[in-house]
């Protein structure tokens, strides 16, 4: 699933291109993605993102707002050519194309005005301060990830992310969130914006299939330290970095420096 720094890597790339272009057409391949207002005619402000999802922000107050879910991707293509499979919405603009590809359809797409949005979640990428985030917590007993993970709390962390931060603070993801210290809470945000801030400048993590707008893979697969290294040596201890499953979740950690 495209968390917070995937989204955001297509985000600044479709900044680049969309504003000021005019919609030409939508083309809805997949019914079970609805029927949208009309956009064709009208140009496109700006691209935003809220969490994990992407705003196109269009003149005369509309929003067309999209989340990728699990295995949703954006391709930008030229106007002339066949769209790749799984197709499921293409949007023409300005010279060329926005293209849905989602093999598993379980992406969204809708069309409203700007003002209907919620109210922005918190942003990691723009604040994460510690005393907002144990305050969060407050006397919360679930899992120090799980909150982290929790996107009616946190918009944009997802499992990969959620590991590489706690390792980065040295912090057991099995750890009541109300138990953490102050100190505690300060290494999760310097952690955070250390590990969120490379996975951006490395347009992502590419374990899987995920891809950029331009269908390269990111590079921030070479930079995790735990998630997906079960067995492995700890870089920092020495330890050996463990899995277990939280939350249906597979969960990444060393157990000798994670404390």
């Amino acid at each position: 699933m495209p968390e917070l720094p995937e989204v955001e890597t297509l985000c600044r790339q479709l900044q680049e291109i969309l504003p000021g272009g005019k919609v030409r057409r939508v083309d809805i391949v997949d019914p079970r993605l609805g029927t949208v207002p009309p956009l064709a005619g009208g140009r496109v402000v700006s691209v935003r993102r809220r969490g994990k999802y992407l705003r196109i922000e269009m003149e005369h107050g509309l929003t067309a707002e999209l989340h990728l879910r699990m295995t949703g991707r954006l391709l930008w293509l030229e106007e002339k050519g066949p769209v790749p499979r799984y197709t499921r919405m293409v949007i023409a603009v300005g010279n060329g194309r926005l293209v849905l590809i989602d093999p598993r359809r379980f992406a969204t797409f809708s069309v409203g005005p700007a003002d209907s949005a919620p109210a922005p979640l918190e942003n990691p990428l723009e604040q994460f301060p510690a005393s907002r985030l144990r305050a969060i917590a407050g006397k919360r007993r679930l899992p120090v990830k799980s909150l982290l993970m929790d996107q009616r709390l946190i918009a944009g962390i997802g499992n990969i992310y959620a590991c590489e931060i706690l390792y980065g603070a040295a912090v057991d993801p099995r750890r009541p969130a109300g138990s953490l210290t102050a100190a505690e809470w300060r290494r999760v945000e310097k952690a955070a914006a250390v590990v969120l801030s490379r996975a951006v400048a490395c347009r992502g993590t590419s374990i899987s299939d995920w891809r950029d707008l331009f269908g390269k893979s990111g590079t921030n697969q070479h930079n995790l330290a735990v998630y997906a290294r079960h067995g492995e040596l700890c870089r920092r201890c020495g330890g050996t970095i463990e899995r277990m499953t939280m939350g249906g979740r597979g969960t990444w950690f060393c157990p000798s420096c994670q404390h």
